[in-house]
């Protein structure tokens, strides 16, 4: 009964504080003019989709994506087949403002995971990690350019 009370207050105290997510609602008041990519193909279209998605205003900014993915066997059984995976995104990015190149980053962001018997399973499994760091990914470049564009 008192766990019951303090899920209640404590619901009771974010709903009266007006409390909401910050990254969900947010749109930058900045705009992306160009997006030109290389490097794998489904994270550049996942952070560019969202990128633009999550953009508006008349600051205009191009930006150059290269991407890398590398899936590597951190360890195997006995029998020697891969037990763990690891995987390593790694995205160069450089902002440019009128031709002119004013901001250059890399992020890496890497995960390991277990193997999964199911071959249709593990690439499914893969595919929503990739998405899942993509996403990631592309809220830090965000991040950054919203430091510049101030």
């Amino acid at each position: 009964m008192i766990k019951f009370k303090k899920i209640l207050f404590l619901l009771f105290i974010l709903q009266a504080c007006s409390y909401e997510p910050i990254l969900t609602k947010r749109n930058y008041d900045f705009n992306f003019g160009a997006i030109n990519t290389s490097g794998d193909a489904t994270i550049n279209k996942t952070i560019k989709d969202k990128l633009i998605s999550r953009t508006s205003g008349n600051n205009k900014f191009d930006l150059l994506l290269k991407s890398k993915k590398n899936r590597e066997i951190v360890s195997s059984d006995t029998k020697g087949d891969p037990k763990i995976y690891s995987l390593i995104i790694i995205v160069e990015y450089f902002v440019s403002k009128d031709g002119e190149d004013i901001y250059q980053n890399k992020i890496i962001k890497q995960t390991t995971y277990n193997n999964l018997s199911d071959k249709y399973e593990l690439s499914q499994y893969e595919e929503g990690i990739i998405k899942n760091l993509s996403d990631i990914l592309s809220n830090e470049i965000l991040f950054s350019v919203k430091t510049i564009s101030e």
